[in-house]
């Protein structure tokens, strides 16, 4: 009889320490889970699922400058044809994103100058001093000048609409369709400054 008893103390002590370890755990889980939920910045929660298209590395000098990844909402019927599918990220009229994270400290105004060497080799004989007006609207919503592992999110909403994010945080919002068509040019212009082919790899598997 007491060898009964003491087996019954010990089963139900080990029922209660089985009930609170798994209650500890499923805390856990949702706190991580909402803690997760929480700090999801605006820009990964679109209105349509952006499918992710590829990504490269924009090196200047051998010296690796930044990782540049390309999404897009893209359409159920796309062509075969990588020039097609540049042309087709070119028009607009898809949902699309670009992040880029710098791999290296730049200053505010080596970006600026890159932005606008970018945009201007692919518009040739095309007035930019508003779109320079604009770039620079942009570079001065970094707060200083830019260091390594830092994120700069371009987000063409809506097809019209362009959403810019540094570091998780809005700095530009604008319709301007022009400065999006030039901002897009730097990597799917006719003189791309990366390997463009490469920000669609994930489309031609």
């Amino acid at each position: 009889m007491k060898w009964i008893c003491h087996y019954s103390l010990l089963a139900v002590i080990w029922a209660s320490l089985y009930s609170c370890v798994w209650a500890m755990v499923l805390l856990t889980a949702s706190t991580f889970a909402h803690a997760e939920s929480a700090s999801l910045p605006e820009y990964v929660q679109p209105s349509e699922v952006l499918a992710f298209s590829g990504s490269t590395v924009r090196k200047r000098f051998f010296f690796s400058v930044y990782k540049i990844s390309h999404f897009m909402a893209w359409p159920q019927e796309t062509p075969d044809d990588p020039n097609e599918l540049i042309k087709l990220i070119s028009t607009g009229q898809f949902s699309q994103r670009v992040e880029i994270e710098f791999l290296r400290d730049v200053s505010r105004k080596q970006v600026e100058e890159a932005l606008m060497d970018g945009i201007e080799r692919n518009n040739p004989n095309i007035d930019l001093s508003d779109i320079k007006n604009e770039i620079a609207r942009l570079s001065d919503g970094f707060d200083s000048d830019i260091t390594e592992n830092s994120r700069l999110i371009l987000s063409r909403v809506n097809v019209g609409k362009l959403i810019v994010y540094f570091n998780e945080r809005k700095i530009v919002e604008t319709d301007n369709s022009e400065l999006t068509r030039a901002l897009w040019s730097i990597w799917f212009g006719q003189k791309p400054i990366v390997d463009n082919k490469a920000l669609i790899a994930n489309k031609m598997q």
